[in-house]
């Protein structure tokens, strides 16, 4: 009776593993450097806030948000998409400007805990793309995963 009681964060918590599995980007043995060391035209893993390309590092921030550049995945030897995380710990919801990506790629929805069931999080592979490709407004106390396919 658990797994019935429980089915939307047993699918939550399935979907979660699969989209690691699935991500070679996100099971690096090396630490990010915050450079592009492969010539990819990013770096390993960039840092933002609410503005892209713009992190606000003060103690103060309740806002930030990474990309991980997937032609870094396992040091290069791997091409995997690019995986753009914005985390939301504000009271109130709050809107993340997200990098651009080449010309050919667009950001896909793959999480976003500001929703509800089901669409709070999506079996890699079927990710909507995101209608505002400049943007998310992210729920309060949210975050939002992202990939650039």
């Amino acid at each position: 009776d658990l797994l019935k009681t429980n089915a939307n964060l047993f699918r939550f918590v399935k979907n979660s593993i699969a989209f690691r599995n699935s991500h070679p980007v996100l099971r690096n043995k090396y630490h990010f450097q915050n450079r592009d060391y492969v010539g990819s035209g990013y770096a390993d893993i960039t840092w933002h806030g609410t503005q892209a390309w713009n992190a606000d590092w003060s103690p103060s921030c309740r806002t930030i948000a990474f990309m991980l550049c997937g032609k870094h995945a396992k040091a290069g030897s791997v091409a995997d998409n690019n995986i753009y995380v914005a985390i939301n710990m504000h009271w109130e919801a709050q809107w993340f400007e997200i990098p651009g990506l080449p010309e050919n790629l667009r950001w896909h929805i793959s999480t976003n805990t500001g929703c509800a069931s089901p669409e709070d999080i999506w079996e890699p592979g079927t990710e909507p793309k995101l209608e505002n490709q400049n943007g998310i407004l992210l729920g309060d106390r949210s975050i939002a995963i992202l990939v650039g396919k």
